[in-house]
């Protein structure tokens, strides 16, 4: 196996040639030895990548509900984006999902669904990332059921740009009027009532902003204070006015998407969506005065969580969520009940036989 060339020499300077011999025979042993453990060791990592791309598999099977989707009753569907890696909060991202992680009393995800709830839709797909998406299905696969919210799943494997959802969500939109927002935004204004008079075209929610706009999507306004135009991060910001991460469309959305040529970052972008039906004449657009809360980085994830308590966002939740939420919770305490108390017994009997001994 192992072809060492080796000298034998005569006299006592060297070896024998028998102990040179069954030294390089227990080599040959042993390197034999070791590479049949790596062989087993890399058929076993094989073997469990294949079954753990198997339970990927089911897990994307089970988290679609993706059947006939029905015109909602309410005219409007909402989508709650979630997928993506999150990489601004490594290591809190390496083991849940950004909208995973709580802020104040609840988890994030809980925000965007009660302004979609209370805007009065019932029917919602929440897009996610394949790594965590069984999570979202353990919290949330039927906590709103009893209460008439239907939530639907979609598995994203790669991010595409916000725009993406529309193309994924396209048989679940269908002929409904559809309200996006990011799974890290918080509103503290009441939005709902724009959401449920919307008729047709596009609405767009801005909040102005003090620090650095250059890191959004800025509106500029002319000298009437009309919208005339929007820009995705500009090096030199025409305003402070930044795009939210809530958005309304209506059907028309899917196509208008499809027709887009992704960025220069290869991403199909939100911004250019607003300005197909800003040039139409079709964008509304709503100011915001409230806090807006985008809690994507460390400092804005703490930052949330002490405006939510100090403003009190958390009390201005749909009895509906809070309800659910509720009853959530004292069944994940019955479950836990159930799991240790025959833990606690058998220590019990074991402490007692042992005073018995």
């Amino acid at each position: 196996m192992f072809a060492t060339p080796f000298l034998i020499a005569s006299g006592s300077t060297f070896a024998s040639r028998e102990i040179v011999q069954v030294i390089f025979i227990a080599m040959e042993f042993f390197g034999a030895i070791f590479l049949l453990n790596e062989f087993n060791r890399l058929r076993i990592i094989i073997k469990e990548k294949e079954m753990g791309d198997q339970r990927l598999a089911n897990i994307e099977n089970g988290i679609k509900k993706l059947s006939t989707f029905k015109k909602s009753s309410a005219g409007m569907k909402g989508i709650i984006l979630a997928g993506g890696t999150a990489t601004r909060l490594f290591p809190l991202t390496a083991t849940t999902s950004k909208q995973l992680l709580p802020v104040y009393d609840k988890q994030m995800i809980f925000y965007p669904l009660n302004t979609l709830i209370k805007a009065g839709i019932k029917d919602i797909l929440i897009i996610v990332a394949p790594d965590h998406s069984g999570q979202f299905l353990n919290l949330l696969g039927s906590i709103f059921k009893k209460f008439g919210i239907n939530l639907y799943f979609e598995v994203q494997k790669v991010p595409k740009g916000l725009a993406d959802a529309f193309i994924l969500g396209e048989n679940f939109i269908g002929d409904d009027n559809v309200a996006m927002i990011l799974g890290d935004n918080i509103f503290e204004d009441d939005v709902y009532d724009e959401i449920r008079q919307f008729k047709k075209g596009g609405m767009i929610f801005i909040k102005e902003v003090k620090d650095d706009p250059s890191r959004y999507g800025i509106v500029e306004f002319d000298e009437n204070g009309k919208a005339i135009s929007i820009e995705e991060k500009p090096k030199f910001p025409k305003s402070n006015y930044c795009v939210t991460g809530l958005y309304v469309y209506d059907p028309q959305v899917a196509e208008i998407v499809k027709n887009l040529k992704p960025s220069d970052r290869g991403e199909i972008e939100i911004t250019d969506v607003n300005r197909a039906y800003m040039e139409k004449g079709d964008l509304a657009i709503r100011k915001i005065q409230g806090e807006w809360l985008d809690a994507g980085t460390f400092d804005t994830l703490l930052e949330a969580g002490k405006v939510v308590k100090e403003k009190e966002i958390y009390k201005n939740f749909d009895p509906l969520v809070n309800e659910a939420i509720a009853e959530f919770n004292e069944e994940m305490k019955d479950k836990t009940k159930r799991i240790l108390d025959p833990y606690k017994l058998y220590l019990r009997q074991s402490e007692k036989n042992q005073k018995n001994i």
